[in-house]
Parts: structure tokens; C-alpha cells; sequence
């Protein structure tokens, strides 16, 4: 139970805190579609969540994502998809994005994606994305002295 509460509180923190300063890669295009992929931080703690989004705009219709895998150090929290659709000076906007929340279980860095797309014979990929997970300066069950003795 604490840990799906956990998850929820993250996935809060995450969503309501946005990305404007997330860690970006370029989108790759196909005539009408423009995929990408990214992360909320490349460089986080052990424990930590993560959070990645991968978003086709354009014509999704007929694009088929390959099956998704993540490095075996990692667990997936949670997965949702999210579709948008909007008109804008008479010109229709649409994109999918599906985001999961990761924890890794292990220090290292690791390598997310390529996510690889088909749309028709069209076949393309996103750049790898490179996250970094650090040993917390602390284990997380060990409180500071200071915290010991407070009531």
C-alpha cells in the first residue's frame, strides 16, 4: 500500500510540476506524423521515479509502435495513454502520447529506447535517451542524527 501511494504522490508531483524543463529529443518526422520521446530528468536517485512520454502528433491512424522494453533494472509503475485533439484556425491537430512512470532498482546508467515506429512501409525510431541513477547520499531507511532524537 505505501508504495502505490507513493507512486500516486509521484505521478501528482510529476504531472502538476510539467516538463518545461525536461530533458527533450528531437522529434522524428514522416510526412504527416512526428514522433518523440522524453523524460522529465536524465539524472535521478536510486528508488527515485521517472517519468517518460512517448507522443506521436500528426495522423496516427495505421502507426503501430513496436512492443516497449526497459532495462530489466527498471519496473514500470504505472502506464496510460492520453489522446488530444484539437482545431485551431480551421486546421485539426491530433497526438497520442503514452507515459509511463519508472523506477529503477539499481545505480548505473542506463538507455532508454529507441522507441521504433511503422506507419504503411514507413519504418522510423527515436534517438535513445540516457538516464543516470545515483546511490542516495543517505539509505533510506537510516534517519540523520538530528531526526533521531526529535519527537
Amino acid at each position: 500500500m505505501r508504495l502505490d501511494r507513493l507512486i500516486r504522490a509521484a505521478s501528482v508531483v510529476l504531472l502538476a510540476g510539467g516538463m518545461a524543463a525536461c530533458p527533450r529529443v528531437e522529434p522524428v518526422h514522416a510526412q504527416d506524423l512526428a514522433v518523440s520521446a522524453k523524460v522529465d530528468k536524465t539524472t535521478i536517485e536510486f528508488g527515485s521515479p521517472i517519468q517518460l512520454i512517448i507522443t506521436v502528433s500528426g495522423d496516427p491512424t495505421g502507426v503501430t509502435l513496436e512492443p516497449v522494453t526497459f532495462p530489466e533494472k527498471f519496473v514500470v509503475a504505472s502506464r496510460s495513454q492520453a489522446t488530444n485533439f484539437s482545431i485551431q484556425g480551421g486546421v485539426q491537430e491530433r497526438s497520442m502520447s503514452l507515459v509511463y512512470l519508472l523506477i529503477p532498482h539499481e545505480a548505473g546508467t542506463f538507455q532508454l529506447g529507441p522507441f521504433s515506429f511503422a506507419k504503411g512501409k514507413q519504418k522510423f525510431e527515436t534517438a535513445p535517451i540516457e538516464i543516470t541513477v545515483t546511490k542516495p547520499a543517505l539509505p533510506p531507511k537510516l534517519r540523520t542524527p538530528a531526526e533521531r532524537f526529535t519527537l
